[in-house]
C-alpha cells in the first residue's frame, strides 16, 4: 500500500517559510543511499564558505543565548567544530549553525570544521539527530524537524521513531501540535505555553475553544494542571458525543486524553444506558491509518 503524505493544519506553509515539501505535487527524491564517511581531522574554514542548511530543524535563534555564546567564543574559540557537506564550493552545515553564528558575532574569520560525506538524507537525519539529542528545540521545531523527514522522504511515523530512537507514540504526540491553530503554535515557539500544555489542547479538538483557552493559560500563567481543570469545565456536554452512561460521561476526558497521550492517536468514546457502548479511532489519511494497523497488529 502506497504511503501518503501527512496532511497538517493551516498556516504551516508560513510556519516553515514556505517550505516546498508542503505543497509540492511530487515527493522529493531519494538519494541513491552511499557509504557514509568523516574526515575526522578538523580544519579551518572561511566563515564566508559556509552556508546554513535550509532543512535546519532549529528555526528560532534567541539573540541573548548567541550573544553569551559569542562572548565564550572569543575567550575559548569554539571548541567543538561544526559538521559540514561540501556543496557546490561551498560548505553547507550539518551540525552547529549556533555556532556558526555567534562566531560571526565574536568576529571570526575562520571556524573549525569536519567535512561528512553525505546524501542528503544522511545530512537531514544527522541534522535533525544531533539537535534533538541537545534537547534545546522547542516543541515545534522539533515536530517540523519529524514531520520533514517523513514529508521528503515518505517515511512513516514508525520508521522515523526508529531513526531517531523513540517511541512512536512520542512521534504521534509532536505532530499532533501542529495542527494546532496557528496563533497558539506561535506561542508555543516563543515558550509562552510548554509541551505539556500542548498535549492538553491537541485533545479539546474545538478550534475556538483551543484558541481562548491558550490565551487564558498565558495571561494566567497557568500550569498543566489547572489548563487540564479549565478544559474540562469548558467541555460542552457529554450528549453531542452520544454519551449516556454516568460514569462514563463524567471520566470522558480523562480516560480519552489517557489513551491519546499513550498512542498518539485520536479517540471517541459512547455509551449507552445498558453499558455498551464504542471506542473509536481516527486517522486522518492512509499512513496514519497503516500506523494504527500495525500497532493493533501488535
Amino acid at each position: 500500500m502506497q504511503k501518503n503524505k501527512p496532511q497538517l493544519g493551516k498556516g504551516m506553509a508560513a510556519l516553515l517559510g514556505g517550505h516546498p515539501g508542503l505543497h509540492a505535487d511530487m515527493p522529493a527524491p531519494i538519494e541513491p543511499k552511499i557509504e557514509t564517511r568523516i574526515e575526522t581531522q578538523p580544519m579551518l574554514v572561511d566563515v564566508e564558505k559556509l552556508v546554513a542548511n535550509k532543512g535546519q530543524p532549529r528555526k528560532i535563534f534567541k539573540e541573548k543565548d548567541l550573544l553569551e555564546l559569542a562572548e565564550s567564543i572569543k575567550e575559548n574559540g569554539v571548541i567543538q567544530p561544526l559538521l559540514v557537506v561540501e556543496k557546490d564550493g561551498m560548505f553547507e552545515i550539518v551540525a552547529g549553525e549556533r555556532r556558526f553564528r555567534a562566531s560571526k558575532l565574536a568576529g571570526l574569520t575562520k571556524v573549525p570544521v569536519i567535512i561528512k560525506r553525505a546524501t542528503k538524507r544522511d545530512a537531514m537525519v544527522m541534522s535533525i539527530i544531533e539537535n534533538v539529542q541537545r534537547s534545546d528545540l522547542n516543541c515545534v521545531e522539533e515536530a517540523l524537524a519529524y514531520f520533514q523527514l517523513m514529508n521528503e522522504f515518505e517515511l512513516t511515523q514508525e520508521e522515523v521513531a526508529k531513526k531517531i530512537g523513540k517511541e512512536r507514540s512520542t512521534i504521534a504526540n509532536f505532530l499532533r501540535i501542529l495542527k494546532l491553530p496557528k496563533d497558539v503554535i506561535v506561542s508555543l515557539q516563543k515558550d509562552l505555553l510548554s509541551f505539556g500544555h500542548a498535549k492538553v489542547l491537541c485533545a479539546i479538538g474545538d478550534e475556538e475553544l483551543v484558541k481562548r483557552l491558550s490565551n487564558e493559560v498565558i495571561a494566567k500563567n497557568l500550569s498543566v494542571r489547572e489548563l487540564e481543570e479549565l478544559a474540562k469545565q469548558s467541555k460542552k456536554p457529554a450528549k453531542k458525543s452520544g454519551m449516556v452512561n454516568k460514569f462514563i460521561a463524567e471520566q470522558y476526558t480523562q480516560l480519552r486524553n489517557k489513551l491519546e497521550q499513550k498512542t498518539g492517536y485520536h479517540f471517541d468514546l459512547k455509551s449507552k444506558k445498558n453499558g455498551a457502548g464504542e471506542i473509536t479511532i481516527k486517522f486522518s489519511n492512509e499512513a496514519e491509518f497503516n500506523d494504527i494497523f500495525a500497532y493493533l497488529m501488535k
